[in-house]
């Protein structure tokens, strides 16, 4: 992907903001109240490109509590653009990425600078958009919760998801580690056997391909002579829960960073478009609860009995561990990793629309949206 020309960036400030929560029609494209300098601390950003995120989905209906519903609230996590002034040891001109709290849903952002990275000359704006939040998330489940080890039997949902992806390429320079990664559609394994030759000890798979988990598990461990798997990393969570919990070795470690079987792929939860408005939002509806009250449930207690380990992680409120943030960087920046692969471009007049095809799970790696 070639690299974006420095063309100049949108000149009034603007951002899609939530002022109701329920539905992507909420989102809605207003004037930001940014005045003319940076705040103090902070350096102002013409943003080029936003990464998308399963997060943000669930910021606009409504469902993720650190995001908040008073006043026009902003979603966004990750986003890379250009300086815009010389300040806190940043140049004017120059490309940087960085993550936060919230608000990256706008053309101009004032940013911490702590959480600004230099973008690598060869990268687009839009891979640079695509690479904190995935990348991150798939270290720290990979190596700080998963305690990632070589010759480790590893399964892995939504392998060709942004986090999936990154997960991968992180597991291609872990020596001897056999891979068994799940996809939700069977088109997506050529895809993912071709950005990854020569791993005779990975298989990828398609939860839609006629047989259940469990068997494709059991063909898989029994081929790579592994008793079970030693590191689940899980975004998906539903009926994929039980199989592979129960294929997990004792010791292993189960790491769930989401749940996109309880995301709705198309549903409102604003009340104007339930009912009689939308007789097939209550179906949806009526799916979504049954879905949610019968997610996965384990006892305490049968986790001491297997000797295994649940962990759930959420990267938000990994935010204010700056340190911690800074050593994964600088450890991912040993990997050498290649850019992420930016799957689907929107422009920024459709972020509404690429909210809405990226909730409905059928994209293979990043969403980004970009700003003329």
């Amino acid at each position: 992907m070639a690299v974006t020309e420095l063309v100049p960036a949108a000149t009034t400030p603007q951002a899609w903001a939530v002022p109701r929560m329920g539905s992507l029609a909420n989102l809605v494209k207003q004037p930001t109240n940014l005045v003319a300098q940076s705040a103090p601390g902070t350096v102002r950003v013409a943003v080029r490109a936003i990464g998308l995120n399963f997060a943000d989905v669930f910021c606009v209906l409504g469902l993720y509590a650190a995001f908040g519903t008073s006043g026009n609230p902003v979603p966004g996590l990750e986003f890379a653009g250009v300086i815009e002034a010389d300040g806190e040891g940043w140049k004017k001109g120059q490309r940087v990425y960085g993550t936060t709290r919230f608000g990256a849903y706008t053309t101009h952002l004032d940013a911490d600078p702590r959480y600004l990275r230099p973008i690598p000359e060869a990268w687009s704006f839009e891979q640079a958009a695509a690479y904190p939040v995935q990348t991150i998330t798939a270290f720290y489940a990979l190596h700080h919760l998963g305690v990632l080890q070589p010759g480790a039997t590893v399964l892995l949902q939504s392998a060709a998801g942004g986090v999936g992806l990154q997960a991968l390429r992180i597991l291609a320079a872990t020596p001897d580690v056999k891979v068994l990664g799940i996809v939700g559609n069977p088109k997506k394994i050529d895809l993912l056997t071709k950005m990854f030759p020569g791993q005779k000890r990975w298989r990828f798979v398609s939860r839609e391909a006629g047989t259940t988990l469990s068997e494709q598990i059991k063909s898989f461990l029994t081929a790579q002579q592994s008793s079970g798997f030693d590191l689940i990393l899980d975004s998906v969570m539903g009926p994929a829960f039980k199989p592979s919990y129960d294929a997990l070795n004792p010791c292993g470690r189960y790491v769930i960073f989401g749940s996109a079987s309880l995301a709705p792929s198309t549903i409102s939860l604003s009340p104007m478009t339930v009912g009689f408005y939308n007789p097939m939002n209550v179906v949806r509806m009526i799916t979504l609860a049954y879905k949610f009250l019968t997610r996965p449930k384990i006892d305490p207690l049968v986790l001491v009995a297997d000797n295994k380990n649940i962990m759930g992680y959420n990267l938000i409120w990994l935010y204010d561990k700056l340190q911690l943030l800074t050593d994964m960087y600088s450890d991912l920046n040993k990997l050498n990793l290649e850019p992420p692969h930016v799957g689907h471009v929107f422009d920024f007049d459709d972020l509404p629309k690429a909210l809405a095809y990226f909730q409905t799970g059928q994209t293979v790696g990043k969403v980004v949206v970009t700003v003329p």
